[in-house]
């Protein structure tokens, strides 16, 4: 790099420098003002956040009473969605029964080589998992069946970032109550 005529001084770098640090600092209060102004609304508002997140709790408890009170309401179609909740039953996993394991491995590697590897553990017993994804045909021909299945009440409502935020503003609020 060569230096001209009209190359700045020392000097003036250095009040380039303060100047910049002038501007730096500045910008530092206003993002701490702004800080400072969101702690404020969320204290002020904490209680009716609160308030709101009750609120919701008890009409997702109201809910679920009301479908559990209710499953023949639900037969088909299982789940209805309503303003973007979506409510009913759904089948929980059935537990994995097998009557005689070292037969079913044996069936299993005879019937689904294929298979054999990925659902047989390595101390000789079946991977439930893994067998809880083949067809209950498959499961019958190799002498495994699953259990009945209980139903479960499911509510889910669309993604949405409001439940992060929620208790981001909660835990900002709890921290500005402690302190």
């Amino acid at each position: 790099m060569t230096e001209t005529a009209t190359a700045p001084t020392m000097d003036e770098i250095v009040a380039l420098a303060r100047s910049y640090a002038r501007a730096r600092d500045a910008l530092e209060a206003t993002g701490e003002e702004i800080r400072q102004l969101q702690r404020k609304a969320v204290r002020d508002r904490l209680r009716g956040l609160r308030s709101r997140v009750a609120e919701a709790a008890t009409a997702h408890d109201a809910l679920k009473a009301a479908i559990e009170a209710r499953p023949s309401l639900f037969v088909k179609p299982r789940t209805v969605a309503v303003d973007g909740v979506k409510f009913g039953f759904r089948k929980q996993t059935g537990a994995v029964d097998i009557a005689d394991e070292a037969q079913a491995i044996e069936r299993l590697r005879k019937k689904l080589p294929g298979l054999a590897d990925a659902l047989i553990n390595v101390k000789e017993s079946l991977d439930k998992k893994g067998l809880r994804k083949l067809a209950a045909a498959d499961l019958a021909r190799i002498g495994v069946t699953i259990g009945d299945p209980v139903d479960e009440v499911v509510i889910a409502t669309a993604e949405s970032d409001i439940d992060k935020l929620v208790d981001a503003l909660l835990d900002d609020g709890d921290g500005e109550a402690a302190g």
